[in-house]
C-alpha cells in the first residue's frame, strides 16, 4: 500500500479532516498529505520541529503551542509518542512511530475522539510492522 493510500483509505475515509499528513519521523519529509482549508501548506520544517520537540521535551508544547499547517493548535496532552491538541473546535493528534510521524486535524466540530482513535490505531499498525 503506498503511504497516500494510508492518508485517503485509513485516515480521511474516517475522519472529517482538514490535513492529513505522513512524514518521516527524522527529517520531516512529506510522505503523503492531504489538505482543505488550512492557511498554508503542513512544511517539512514544521513536521521536523514537531518530531525533534516529541522526543527531546514535548512539554516544550504546553508552553508554546503546537504549529501545523500555519496555523497554533493548543497542546493539550505531549508525550514522547503522542500529541493532542485543539484549536477552536478543531482537534489534532500527532503519533510518532519507529520511522514516521502521523498528524491529522479535523474540520470543526468534528469528534476529537474519533480522531485519536482512527491515528493512534494506525500508529499502532505501523509500529508493529517496523515503521
Amino acid at each position: 500500500m503506498s503511504w497516500q493510500a494510508y492518508v485517503d483509505n485509513q485516515i480521511c475515509s474516517q475522519v472529517q479532516c482538514r490535513l492529513a499528513v505522513i512524514a518521516g519521523l527524522n527529517d520531516g519529509v512529506i510522505w503523503a498529505k492531504f489538505e482543505k482549508d488550512i492557511p498554508s501548506s503542513v512544511t517539512c520544517e514544521e513536521l521536523k520541529t514537531i518530531a525533534d520537540t516529541m522526543r527531546t521535551n514535548p512539554n516544550t508544547f504546553q508552553e508554546t503551542g503546537i504549529r501545523l499547517g500555519g496555523e497554533k493548535y493548543i497542546c493539550l496532552a505531549a508525550e514522547n509518542n503522542l500529541v493532542r491538541g485543539r484549536k477552536g473546535s478543531s482537534a489534532l493528534c500527532i503519533v510518532a512511530t519507529n520511522t514516521c510521524l502521523l498528524a491529522a486535524a479535523t474540520v470543526d466540530g468534528f469528534s476529537p475522539g474519533r480522531l485519536n482513535s482512527v491515528v493512534e490505531k494506525l500508529g499502532d499498525y505501523l509500529r508493529a510492522n517496523s515503521y
